[in-house]
């Protein structure tokens, strides 16, 4: 698509910019990730008591062979990111016990997290025991947790070691979204968040680069529109409500509402920050082409459907979730793009990751993708 490849073309540019973050013109010597259930590799299943289907087959059977915490079938996006890179699996934070467990990096995102915190909805009179406490905000304090672990020094050593290391700040938001939305807010209310959440991820980015972060790349959100649970949760006989692939026209729009308030916070990061390297990374545009040409990929025909669920026309029932006893999943979640209707596959993932994340960070190792 074209319009990806000039917003490759873009961060390619930024990150030249920032060539003298790595000494020697290095790669990349750690890989630390924030973020919700997209990004999470394990810390849901430590926090939350039961964790639920996650914990449960066939999570993780396509290529651990056992549920390990990742809310997929296998590998996710920050996955094939650290296998290019060749990093090792991230420790999920709440893993992790010494400074050997972090010296790769570590993954501080959680399922179900927010950008913004508890506080911000409860003023909204939301019901916040389906948030995760630990909101992005609450992921930054993990990360000097993990930093005074790694070097006691906060001056020098803090600021080389920041700025070795690639940040992966997303995709998030959507739950903040999701939360209001599922609780049966107007998608007018849930608009007027927006602001607020982009405010909440340029906070985290500021401090990040205050701390010494050279590299750091954004995801935009989803198009949630084609997310099988959305489409499940507001099924509408309105036809005009749906796109020619099938999407909700409406909660696309509150994505690209948020995806063009994120892009112009981080263009104006850019501009304040001219030694450091932001660059949007586009989930959206990604995913799109995806659900519109599946076949191009390798997927079968039915990308608004689950792999695994609990029936219905998107086979995702919300009472009856993946890992549930009644669900089912297909035979090869390698020719699906949606894995429980809320996530995706592990090949969906993948080609996510070399689509919209890998090329940027690629030219900065002086490589190309995979």
């Amino acid at each position: 698509m074209a319009e990806v490849a000039s917003r490759v073309l873009v961060a390619v540019m930024l990150l030249g910019a920032a060539s003298s973050a790595l000494a020697g013109g290095g790669c990349f010597m750690r890989l630390f990730s924030f973020g919700d259930s997209i990004n999470d590799n394990g810390n849901w299943m430590r926090y939350a008591q039961p964790p639920g289907p996650v914990a449960r087959p066939p999570y993780g059977e396509t290529f651990f062979g056992r549920p390990n915490g990742r809310f997929s079938d296998g590998r996710i996006i920050i996955d094939h990111i650290a296998d290019v890179l060749g990093i090792p699996f991230l420790t999920p934070y709440l893993a992790g016990n010494s400074s050997e467990d972090y010296a790769h990096g570590a993954n501080f995102a959680v399922g179900s997290a927010t950008a913004l915190g508890h506080n911000y909805f409860r003023r909204k009179r939301l019901d916040v025991r389906f948030f995760t406490p630990y909101s992005l905000h609450w992921q930054m304090s993990w990360l000097k947790k993990v930093l005074r672990m790694l070097s006691p020094e906060q001056g020098a050593g803090w600021s080389d070691l920041m700025a070795s290391s690639l940040f992966l700040v997303g995709e998030v938001g959507g739950n903040d979204y999701n939360q209001a939305l599922f609780q049966g807010r107007s998608v007018d209310e849930v608009e007027t968040y927006v602001t607020d959440v982009v405010a909440a991820i340029s906070a985290s980015i500021t401090e990040l680069i205050r701390l010494g972060a050279k590299t750091i790349v954004v995801p935009g959100n989803f198009p949630i529109g084609c997310n099988p649970g959305y489409l499940t949760k507001f099924q509408s006989n309105d036809t005009a409500q749906y796109d020619s692939m099938g999407c909700l026209r409406w909660p696309n729009d509150l994505t690209k509402l948020h995806n063009r308030e994120l892009r112009a916070e981080l263009a104006e990061l850019a501009r304040r920050h001219p030694g450091v390297a932001v660059v949007y990374a586009d989930y959206y545009a990604a995913a799109m082409d995806l659900i519109a040409d599946p076949r191009k990929h390798g997927f079968g025909g039915e990308p608004l459907v689950s792999c695994c669920g609990g029936g219905g026309p998107y086979n995702t029932d919300l009472a009856v979730r993946c890992g549930m006893g009644t669900a089912t999943a297909c035979r090869d979640p390698n020719t699906a793009v949606s894995w429980d209707g809320f996530h995706f596959t592990e090949h969906a993932y993948k080609v996510i990751a070399e689509d919209a994340v890998l090329p940027p960070i690629l030219a900065r190792c002086g490589r190309r993708r995979p």
